[in-house]
């Protein structure tokens, strides 16, 4: 009989231990996925940290995101999310349409300028109360598509259709001022660029 009454709270004491083993066993797991709950901060050029700006970490993120092509230090300027597969983006020395594939599931560069390339200025489309987006014209790669078929370098004009027409006009004012400053045909003398600060607050 004693020995039967010793029995009871060593099956309890194994049932614990099994129970601890098996929590700890859960919790120590690291293939469950971790959602953030917002896109890493955005560090200007400058490296002064300022308060989080959701636009700006946002455009960040895309522009880390897209598969580039090797070579490019791109540091982000401006955007607009133009739906959930489609951004087009500002950096400091080229536009970007970027498009999601969903066959790779990653972000793509459907076609990008540098400023340089941009022979007329970009302009709204419809009024400044009533725009829509914006329209530029281009100098296409001598070397891709059709222009190669060509002596001179084929010129096209892009449209932007944009969410409003707010963010049609700051994405005009955005480009309008990196086409200038890159530019040689419309260098702004005297211009203050130290500041990216002013530049690039998303409005």
């Amino acid at each position: 009989i004693p020995a039967a009454r010793s029995t009871f709270p060593l099956g309890g004491i194994s049932d614990m231990i099994t129970y601890t083993i098996d929590g700890i066993h859960h919790h120590t797991q690291v293939d469950e996925k971790i959602d953030y709950l917002r896109h890493p901060r955005y560090i200007q050029p400058d490296k002064i940290l300022r308060p989080y700006n959701t636009t700006q970490s946002e455009g960040k993120y895309f522009l880390q995101q897209v598969s580039r092509p090797r070579g490019w230090r791109d540091e982000y300027y401006h955007h607009s999310v133009l739906s959930n597969k489609s951004v087009f983006l500002l950096t400091d020395t080229k536009c970007m349409l970027l498009q999601y594939d969903d066959m790779v599931n990653e972000w793509k560069v459907d076609w990008h300028h540098p400023y340089n390339d941009v022979v007329k200025l970009p302009s709204l489309l419809g009024a400044d109360e009533d725009a829509v987006g914006i329209t530029f014209t281009v100098l296409m790669d001598p070397n891709a598509g059709v222009s190669r078929l060509f002596k001179n370098r084929r010129k096209k004009e892009r449209i932007v259709i944009l969410p409003s027409s707010l963010a049609a006009r700051v994405m005009r004012t955005r480009f309008d001022n990196l086409v200038k400053t890159s530019h040689r045909k419309w260098t702004i003398r005297n211009q203050d660029t130290s500041c990216w600060d002013s530049c690039c607050r998303c409005l």
